[in-house]
């Protein structure tokens, strides 16, 4: 960033240390939000991943038709329901009828949020402390205490991004997703030139 010809330039950089002597201690810039290079990073390790919400839509959607209510009503149940919100009589009586169901997306849930916290802290290690070969298994292997604080420090630096999120639409859920893939696929044919 030192590159830019800033009118003001940013804050110098603060440095916090994570950690303790028994796991080890780490400096870690602070820089007051997440780098595009993080996002991009994160992004790409959890791109072959399930996305947890197409799998909350889709258990949504069977509810919704089996119980006669709207999609956005469905995934609003399921969404409570895992969050652990109280639910109104009527609402509280469908979740229990799908607690099974409910019970599968809140598992897909944890394991998606336990996988996006292991992204972000190995992008965080791989730009903050340009560890350009650090893996998602060198993350799992480090010890709890060293990863809690890494995490804090990600979600640090996201809530000063101050990111508004929007409640789920009924066009969104309806949507068709994406399906992960490992590589793309071509769409044309290949240029030669001699």
């Amino acid at each position: 960033m030192s590159k830019l010809p800033f009118i003001v330039a940013p804050p110098q950089q603060e440095l916090r240390r994570v950690g303790n002597e028994s796991v080890g201690i780490l400096e870690i810039p602070v820089l007051g939000g997440i780098t595009v290079g993080e996002s991009a990073i994160s992004a790409e390790l959890l791109a072959t991943e399930q996305s947890s919400f197409v799998a909350g839509a889709r258990i949504a959607d069977a509810i919704a038709k089996e119980e006669n209510i709207s999609l956005s009503e469905a995934f609003h149940i399921i969404e409570s329901a895992v969050s652990g919100r109280e639910l109104e009589q009527k609402a509280d009586e469908i979740r229990a009828r799908h607690a099974e169901r409910i019970e599968e997306v809140a598992r897909i849930y944890t394991a998606a949020g336990q996988r996006n916290m292991e992204a972000s802290v190995t992008a965080l290690l791989r730009c903050r402390l340009n560890l350009k070969d650090w893996s998602l298994d060198d993350t799992r292997t480090m010890p709890r205490k060293l990863f809690q604080d890494l995490w804090a420090l990600v979600q640090e630096e996201q809530e000063a991004e101050n990111l508004e999120s929007q409640p789920v639409t009924e066009e969104e859920l309806k949507k068709p997703q994406p399906e992960a893939t490992s590589a793309p696929k071509r769409t044309g044919k290949r240029s030669s030139t001699t």
